[in-house]
């Protein structure tokens, strides 16, 4: 996977509840609205977490342990998955919360492996993703420069193919905390590390905003419905909503791909020719007549002298004789020192 190019990832997180035809379905639906990539999350309970643990507060429907066991996939299916994403013609990708399942994405082969903001931390899972031979993208939802640079100088000494994201974890994030400053601050302190932003507020303009801004991989959370369970659907977008984006974020690489040269308008010439204007004459102007201002306008079309050149009329004579609303042209005026 080449990290340096435009991708545009659906999270598709825990969304599809356990259900590999769920899951299976939003691939379909997130590949026909544009998406470069799909990712899910991959998590063994036992290897995870402690049964006992806190939930967050956006979502307390059922214990983290039981509900990370109950919507599991087994091998077979994360292979069945990850052939659904290929038919459809997207990459696949997935982040694991344990160094187990890691190990499973690394044997199913995944395109590339998500770090998760909350394992930045976690040194020794760090440390075999950077041996593990794929592509990792970096998630700072939670981090501090310092635990940054920490994640990073790791996969950075092994020479990993690795691009760092920007994100906040906050759900959903305000605008005030979307942070679309630290693209430009990730740049400048990782310059050959391609630089995303994985995005938890509401809308499109901050993902389109960060593209403008720099980051290269666009990540939205992605639900068939934002009526669906779990503590992903309500903050995701729908089809509808993830079709205008990558719609807009192709249009707008297309548009910094091109830029405009304003040097030179030679390619409107004809709409120049149809839309500006012409010094004409207002009343007739018989051969001879010293030419007033009050003898001449501006209409189009814009196929005689410009109107720049009123100014410069007035005074002198008129070689032929003028109606009204003739367009006067260069070869209609007696110029001084013309032969």
């Amino acid at each position: 996977m080449d990290l340096s190019k435009r991708k545009i990832i659906a999270e598709l997180g825990m969304t599809h509840d356990g259900s590999r035809g769920q899951a299976e379905a939003m691939i379909a639906a997130a590949a026909e609205c544009g998406v470069d990539a799909v990712k899910l999350q991959t998590h063994i309970s036992s290897a995870e977490t402690v049964r006992n643990a806190p939930t967050p507060p956006y979502f307390k429907a059922e214990p983290r342990y039981e509900y990370f066991e109950r919507t599991a996939f087994s091998k077979d299916v994360w292979k069945e998955l990850k052939s659904c994403a290929k038919e459809h013609g997207v990459e696949f990708i997935s982040s694991p919360f344990s160094i187990e399942a890691a190990e499973l994405l690394v044997e199913i082969g995944v395109d590339a492996i998500k770090v998760p903001s909350g394992e930045i931390t976690n040194i020794p899972y760090l440390e075999y993703l950077s041996g593990c031979g794929l592509p990792i993208i970096v998630s700072s939802g939670m981090s501090s420069l310092e635990e940054v640079d920490e994640c990073m100088e790791i996969f950075l000494k092994n020479n990993c193919n690795v691009a760092l994201m920007q994100c906040t974890s906050e759900y959903p994030c305000g605008p005030e905390h979307v942070g679309l400053n630290m693209i430009g601050e990730f740049g400048k302190r990782f310059p050959n590390v391609p630089i995303g932003f994985s995005d938890h507020s509401s809308g499109v303009w901050a993902a389109i905003a960060a593209f403008y801004a720099g980051a290269r991989i666009i990540e939205k959370h992605f639900t068939l419905s934002k009526k669906m369970y779990g503590p992903d659907a309500k903050m995701s977008m729908e089809p509808e909503e993830m079709r205008l984006l990558c719609d807009s974020i192709k249009m707008l690489e297309q548009a910094m791909e091109n830029p405009v040269d304003k040097g030179s308008a030679e390619e409107f010439s004809e709409m120049k020719r149809i839309f500006q204007k012409s010094v004409v004459a207002v009343e007739e102007i018989p051969a001879g007549t010293v030419i007033q201002k009050e003898m001449l306008g501006c209409k189009k079309p814009g196929t005689g002298l410009s109107t720049r050149y009123l100014k410069e009329i007035v005074g002198l004579t008129a070689k032929r004789d003028l109606k009204v609303d003739d367009i006067i042209m260069y070869e209609d005026i007696n110029w001084p020192g013309a032969s």
